[in-house]
């Protein structure tokens, strides 16, 4: 019979790509810069190679020149010649070489190979915690997850650029704005006056989207998810923790189509118009990246791993996660005082935001000491359980409609206003929206030219 056991079989290994990439290091100082930013000493399997790059980095931090001559006295001097080899060691690595130009190409090799071997540690490691009945089962799934994603971000470029590099991009997003159009680098929302005051929905932002309940702040953000993914093909990801997902797309049904799907239900008529436009909408809403997941009760840890496991499918850097609503998650670790639970998942939804750079727009309860003023319009210092929200979000977005208020005077206004009361990176300030509730569908109000 075959033996499949990992600890039986030779770990994954190319040593004519690490001495060429080691060989390519004393031909060319460039090289040496690229093999630096791309590999780590222990992504060489032969441990020879491994300490030859240990002294040739040793070298670059000092600034001594790296070639052939300068490292060969390095390893005299270290007294590493017999153990590497001497000069016939060296002679095999400037052997492997053809070009430098393929640099990139076999730091690859080197570094996919490490990858599987880590995998292969990793696949233990977990097979141990599997065996070990003792530790908490949420606690063991979290390091698992934790230990396979860290292998997946192996080797990725570093963030760090010179103001030359960010100039470039920089520029051209101020060009791109003084063309004309709508000032939109961000995930835009379909409100034209929203989008001209926040540039778009940003990567790496926390938005909170704050109102009392029945505001229409699930309607609000529903919209805004349906017109960045029906409109621009962005993949949104919606954790609903209050309604199912039958009801979330029940709502943007009716949005779409603009059908009142409450009175249709009451009076049972299935009349033609409306039908077909339900039908066009569903159309519409199938082939758009809207994906939803209605798991309650949620906590930080799982939410944190299911956006792992999605842009892990579709990519990092595109996309927007809505989250209704924040004070109905839990931390994944036990804290008494809710406040600081709060501040937990604050934190925790700003991180997911950078680890994945994309907007997170969350939807956050106000205080109930809104409804005993006699100015009801919400203010910071009303954000729900925790002052975390507001430091932790780069948006504060209050929803506030004077109807809600006056309904015993039967009043038909439809107009919402959308506060912007915290802007990290732009004005604060209000917007008019027009809200039709028997359609759970905001528009863009009649001064913003839509």
């Amino acid at each position: 019979m075959e033996n499949n056991s990992a600890i039986d079989r030779i770990p994954p290994f190319n040593l004519e790509a690490e001495r060429s990439v080691l060989g390519s290091c004393l031909l060319d100082s460039e090289a040496l810069t690229a093999v630096m930013e791309g590999l780590s000493s222990e992504d060489f399997y032969d441990p020879r190679h491994r300490k030859a790059f240990e002294v040739m980095e040793s070298m670059a931090s000092r600034n001594v020149a790296v070639d052939s001559l300068t490292f060969r006295d390095e390893i005299k001097k270290q007294s590493l010649e017999e153990r590497l080899g001497g000069i016939s060691f060296i002679a095999s690595l400037m052997e492997s070489v053809t070009t430098t130009a393929n640099i990139e190409y076999h730091i690859g090799i080197v570094r996919d190979k490490s990858i599987h071997r880590s995998l292969i540690v990793v696949g233990s490691d977990i097979s141990r915690l599997g065996f070990s009945e003792d530790i908490e089962v949420d606690d063991a799934l979290e390091t698992a997850e934790q230990r396979v994603f860290e292998i997946a971000r192996t080797g990725k470029t570093t963030n760090i650029r010179s103001t030359r590099e960010v100039l470039v991009s920089a520029m051209a997003d101020i060009e791109k704005r003084l063309a004309g159009g709508l000032a939109v680098t961000g995930v835009p929302s379909g409100f034209k006056d929203f989008d001209s005051m926040s540039a778009g929905l940003q990567p790496g932002g926390l938005y909170i989207l704050a109102a009392r309940p029945s505001m229409g702040k699930t309607a609000f953000a529903i919209n805004i998810a349906q017109y960045a993914a029906m409109q621009e093909n962005i993949p949104v990801l919606i954790f609903s923790l209050e309604m199912s997902a039958e009801q979330i797309v029940q709502r943007m049904l009716s949005s779409e189509a603009k059908v009142n799907l409450r009175a249709l239900f009451e009076t049972k008529r299935q009349q033609n118009e409306q039908w077909k436009r339900l039908k066009d909408a569903a159309a519409a809403i199938e082939k758009s990246p809207v994906f939803i997941d209605d798991s309650s009760p949620l906590n930080t840890m799982e939410l944190r791993g299911r956006c792992r496991r999605f842009f892990a499918k579709y990519g990092e850097g595109r996309g927007l996660i809505v989250v209704d609503y924040l004070q109905l998650m839990h931390a994944a670790r036990r804290i008494e005082n809710r406040t600081q639970e709060v501040s937990e998942i604050s934190r925790t939804l700003k991180s997911i935001a950078r680890e994945f750079k994309v907007p997170v727009l969350a939807l956050s309860q106000l205080s109930r000491d809104v409804e005993k003023r006699d100015k009801k319009k919400p203010q910071l210092s009303d954000l729900r359980e925790s002052g975390a929200i507001e430091q932790d979000a780069d948006m504060v977005i209050f929803l506030y409609r004077e109807a809600y208020y006056a309904q015993e005077n039967d009043t038909n206004d439809a107009t919402a206003e959308v506060i912007v009361a915290k802007n990290r990176n732009g004005p604060t300030g209000k917007v008019d929206l027009v809200f039709f509730r028997e359609f759970a569908r905001f528009e863009n109000g009649y001064s913003s030219g839509y």
